[in-house]
């Protein structure tokens, strides 16, 4: 059973708890002890003391450079500590060609696809720096996001549920609740036009033809399996990945179990 109830909170963007998540030995995830988000920029003062009551330990922001300057996040207070990474890519890859000039959805969705099998093995240090987060976080919570919260924050999700004992059924079920938890093209266009924190404005988009659109915005359970499946093509398993390609300690991964799980 999927259980990760959306925070009803203001100014939030697809933001979720992980918690109640069933593991194939039958343990479950903690409740409040993994969130997934979008941008968070836009959270309220309430809403930010709502998520410090929790409490908020880690932040770990998988941004560009770029968008954290542009959507600069909130404060949670001193004890919470802010994962962020320098980057010198400086444009959005739903600029790519790939999307821009797909002629039939079902090239879109390939392009997808195709970047989902990149974001493991571009974004290494951010992947890995999720999975040091929530070893600091230890007691309270971590907040791991992006600007959508369905990307880079899915795959990161993915792979910390595979290495927890998730099964692949419930990682591609947590992944594909993005349809129901927001709506990313009123994000986009609504009223308030910020782009959901996508882009400096909703231009890159609104070039894309609406079947491309329609690619990038989902959450299609082919596009997790993607980056999923590139991960086992290139390791074998998820843990030999996350050992080999993102450096872990299996004493980190032995902690988190132990931390995030209860029977």
């Amino acid at each position: 059973m999927i259980a990760s109830p959306v925070f009803e909170l203001t100014g939030s963007c697809n933001l979720r708890d992980v918690g109640g998540i069933s593991t194939v030995d039958g343990r479950r995830v903690r409740r409040g002890r993994l969130l997934r988000s979008g941008v968070l920029t836009r959270l309220t003062p309430d809403a930010v003391r709502q998520l410090q009551s929790l409490p908020v330990r880690a932040v770990c922001d998988l941004r560009r450079t770029e968008e954290r300057e542009r959507h600069p996040n909130p404060s949670f207070g001193a004890g919470v500590r802010q994962f962020e990474w320098d980057s010198a890519i400086g444009t959005s890859p739903i600029r790519d060609a790939g999307f821009v000039r797909s002629e039939s959805v079902e090239a879109a969705r390939a392009a997808m696809e195709a970047m989902y099998r990149r974001i493991p093995f571009v974004l290494q240090s951010r992947l890995a720096g999720a999975f040091t987060a929530l070893a600091h976080a230890r007691d309270g919570a971590t907040i791991v996001h992006c600007s959508a919260g369905k990307d880079r924050t899915g795959v990161a999700i993915a792979l910390i549920l595979e290495s927890l004992g998730v099964s692949r059924e419930l990682v591609v079920a947590d992944y594909v609740l993005t349809r129901q938890a927001v709506d990313l093209r009123r994000e986009l266009f609504g009223d308030d036009a910020t782009g959901a924190g996508l882009a400096a404005n909703a231009e890159p988009f609104r070039a894309l033809p609406g079947f491309a659109l329609d690619a990038v915005l989902d959450a299609r359970p082919e596009y997790i399996l993607a980056a999923l499946r590139a991960v086992e093509d290139r390791h074998g398993t998820v843990e030999r990945y996350l050992l080999d390609e993102l450096g872990l300690e299996p004493a980190l991964l032995t902690d988190l179990r132990e931390c995030l799980l209860e029977e």
